[in-house]
């Protein structure tokens, strides 16, 4: 049951999922389960690598795209005017 529900975890990228169904892995039974268990960890890690670069990558553009905007910003000239 548990390589089942982590099996539609990591195809649909659902990462809270995998992180919880980590924390409570239970003891495989055969050698097989085992193995089957270990290659789907290091497709996980491979896919949370890949997740993270790509939020990298986004964050990158949102930082470029807000210096862009404040660069091209046109900030009025303060003026101060005093009644006396």
């Amino acid at each position: 049951m548990w390589l089942t529900n982590f099996k539609k975890a990591v195809i649909l990228k659902e990462f809270e999922t995998l992180e919880h169904l980590i924390n409570e892995m239970p003891p495989m039974e055969s050698l097989s389960q085992m193995e089957e268990a270990a290659y789907l960890l290091h497709y996980a890690k491979t896919l949370l690598e890949m997740e993270q670069t790509s939020t990298l990558v986004v964050l990158q553009q949102l930082k470029n795209t807000i210096d862009f905007l404040k660069a091209t910003e046109n900030t009025p000239a303060s003026s101060i005017n005093f009644k006396l």
